[in-house]
C-alpha cells in the first residue's frame, strides 16, 4: 500500500495595496475575533518567510548590488573566505536623532488601533529620519513616494499586538506586599484573568492603583518603541528622562475648596441643621475616590436649592479627573438615614426608567435608594468631622483639611 505524503499547507490569498503585499490574519482580543493585515514578501507568487536567506540562496552578487544589500554581500564574502560572521560586523552604525516621545506615542496609538475591517484605505505614518518628526501620507501618490524613500521608516501597525494579556504578573509583583497585591495575584490566575484584574483595578475605588497601572503600561510601550528604534539603528535623544514616573495628581486642595464652597452656601439654607464631612477625603488618603458629605435636614423643607448646590459640587469634583464624584447624604433630626440628593436636574416620577429611588417623587430631589446605600447609625450620630454649625473632630484630621477649615468664614474653630 502506497504511503500518503503530508498534505501541503494551503497558502493564504495574497492581497496588494499601495504599501505592497499582505494577507489577512485572524487574531483574538478579549475573546473577540478580529483581523489585521500581515505584511509579506512575495516572489513568483510564493510567500517568502525569510527574505535574507532566500536572497543569499538565489541572488547573485550583481543582483544584491542592485538591491544595495551590502550586508548580504559582506556576509557572503565572509562565508566564502571561511570566516565566521557576526552580527556586529554587519550592523550599520547607530545614528542619533532628536525625537518627541509624546508624538511617537500618539502616532503609534493611531496606527495600531486602526481597524481595517471598517476601511480599505491604508493607515500609514512615517518617521522622518532627517527631522525626527512623524508624517502621514495624505494621498496615494504621497504614500508611494514615502514608501520608496529610504529617509522615511513606516511605523509598524503590529507593534503592540501581543499587548492585552502581557505584563499582569510583572505589574502585580511590582506592588507593595499587602492584601491588595495578594487579591490581584489570585485574580490573574486561570481563565478570565484579565477581566477579574480590570474589575479590581477600576471597580475598587483605588485611584492610586489605577495610576500605577497606567504608568506601568506607558513604560512598557515606551520600552518597546525604543527597542523598535534600536532595530533601525537609531539612538534616540529625548531631552528628558522618558522613564521617570510622573508624580501622582494632588487633587485634595481642589476637592477641599469645593467642599468649603458647598458648606459656605448650604449652611444658609432653611431647614439645614448640620453639615459633616465623611469618606476618604477626611483621611490622609493621597487620591480620594470622591467627596462624601452628610447633611442633617428637616422633613418638610424643599430640597431644590440643596440639589442645585450638590450639582455644582459634583461639577467641581469631576473637573479634578479620574471620574471623581460627589454624594450628599441626608439624615433627619432623629438620626435616621433618608437617602441621597438626586443628581438629575429634573426629578420627577416616570422620567427615567433607571432611577434607583424606591419612592421617586415622594419628596422632590430625594433619592431613597436604601437598597444600594445605607449609612450606619453610628456614622450618622458621630461623623468623623462636623463642619457646621460647630467644628467637631471625632478622629485625627489631616493637616490640609484643618488648614482649609481655618480659612473659611462659616464657623469658629474650637
Amino acid at each position: 500500500m502506497a504511503r500518503r505524503g503530508k498534505k501541503k499547507k494551503k497558502q493564504p490569498k495574497i492581497h496588494t495595496d499601495a504599501r505592497g503585499n499582505y494577507i489577512w490574519e485572524n487574531y483574538f482580543v478579549g475573546g473577540k475575533q478580529k483581523r489585521r493585515r500581515q505584511r509579506v514578501t512575495v516572489i513568483d507568487g510564493e510567500i517568502i518567510d525569510d527574505l535574507d536567506e532566500w536572497l543569499l540562496t538565489n541572488a547573485n552578487d550583481i543582483e544584491l548590488h542592485q538591491l544595495e544589500r551590502w550586508d548580504l554581500i559582506h556576509q557572503r564574502n565572509l562565508e566564502e573566505e571561511g570566516l565566521q560572521t557576526t552580527d556586529d560586523a554587519m550592523k550599520k552604525p547607530f545614528r542619533s536623532l532628536r525625537l518627541d516621545m509624546l508624538e511617537l506615542e500618539s502616532a503609534f496609538e493611531f496606527v495600531t488601533s486602526f481597524d481595517p475591517s471598517y476601511s480599505d484605505e491604508p493607515c500609514v505614518s512615517f518617521l522622518d529620519l532627517s527631522s525626527g518628526k512623524v508624517v502621514a501620507a495624505e494621498s496615494d501618490e504621497e504614500l508611494e513616494n514615502l514608501l520608496g524613500d529610504q529617509n522615511y521608516i513606516d511605523l509598524p501597525e503590529d507593534l503592540f499586538d501581543d499587548w492585552e494579556y502581557g505584563g499582569l504578573e510583572k505589574f502585580v509583583s511590582s506592588l507593595p506586599d499587602d492584601p491588595q497585591r495578594q487579591q490581584l495575584a489570585r485574580a490573574i490566575r486561570g481563565k478570565g484573568a484579565f477581566r477579574r484584574f480590570k474589575n479590581i483595578l477600576f471597580g475598587g475605588g483605588n485611584v492610586e492603583l489605577k495610576h500605577r497601572w497606567h504608568w506601568f503600561e506607558t513604560r512598557r510601550k515606551r520600552e518597546r518603541i525604543v527597542d523598535w528604534l534600536h532595530s533601525h539603528q537609531i539612538e534616540p535623544e529625548w531631552g528628558i528622562d522618558i522613564f521617570e514616573p510622573p508624580p501622582l495628581p494632588d487633587k485634595r486642595p481642589d476637592l477641599l475648596r469645593a467642599v468649603m464652597d458647598f458648606v459656605r452656601e448650604t449652611h444658609q439654607l432653611p431647614g439645614v441643621y448640620r453639615i459633616s464631612l465623611i469618606g476618604s477625603l477626611v483621611t490622609s488618603k493621597s487620591i480620594p475616590k470622591d467627596v462624601d458629605i452628610l447633611v442633617e435636614v428637616d422633613e418638610v423643607t424643599p430640597l431644590q436649592k440643596l440639589a442645585k448646590l450638590t450639582r455644582n459640587l459634583l461639577g467641581k469634583t469631576l473637573q479634578t479627573g479620574d471620574n471623581c464624584g460627589a454624594d450628599v447624604f441626608l439624615c433627619d433630626q432623629d438620626g435616621e438615614y433618608l437617602g441621597r440628593i438626586c443628581s438629575y436636574k429634573n426629578c420627577a416620577p416616570n422620567i427615567r426608567r433607571s432611577c434607583p429611588a424606591k419612592h421617586c417623587g415622594r419628596r422632590e430631589y430625594l433619592c431613597d435608594d436604601l437598597q444600594n446605600v445605607d449609612l450606619d447609625p453610628s456614622l450618622i450620630a458621630e461623623p468623623p468631622l462636623t463642619l457646621w454649625p460647630k467644628f467637631v473632630a471625632r478622629a485625627e484630621i489631616p493637616d490640609d483639611v484643618r488648614a482649609a477649615i481655618d480659612q473659611t468664614l462659616f464657623h469658629n474653630p474650637s
